[in-house]
């Protein structure tokens, strides 16, 4: 249920800052974005050391040039373990660089970021701490969206 929640305040940010008037359709400048999609978890234990998931990203940060953008992004995804009856939430704090290999879309982007990362299972306070990466390639479909 949490996981839905997440989701559902996720989109509606994207929603939100996609029709603000502050925002010019340019890339250059102040970014703030958010989305829903599907993330591929891959960690270091049994049996959790890959899986498919419901991911939400959230990122705020700046761009420098039409091409390149620096923020930090959290990444949340959730899993549900069938071995041990138990949802697992993970998240990693980024800082990211997208790089557009076009100006102006349409047109292919790549991500990556770099930062702490954690694992918690629902229900119980501790949570485990490390190291984490995200990456992703994507297709901006138009200003303001993309897949």
């Amino acid at each position: 249920m949490k996981l839905k929640a997440c989701a559902v305040v996720c989109l509606s940010v994207f929603l939100l800052a996609s029709q603000l008037s502050a925002f010019d359709g340019q890339r250059k400048g102040f970014v703030l974005g958010a989305g829903l999609g599907v993330g591929y978890l891959a960690a270091h234990e049994y049996p959790l050391d890959r899986a498919w998931s419901p991911a939400a990203i959230f990122k705020i940060g700046y761009a420098p040039s039409s091409t390149l953008e620096i923020s930090y992004t959290f990444v949340a995804s959730g899993v549900y373990a069938i071995y041990d009856d138990a949802d697992y939430f993970f998240g990693v704090n980024a800082i990211a660089l997208t790089k557009y290999f076009k100006p102006e879309g349409p047109g292919f982007f790549i991500m990556g970021g770099i930062g702490p990362a954690f694992k918690s299972e629902m229900g119980y306070p501790r949570s485990d701490t490390g190291f984490g990466f995200v990456g992703g390639v994507g297709y901006e479909l138009g200003k303001h969206w993309s897949l």
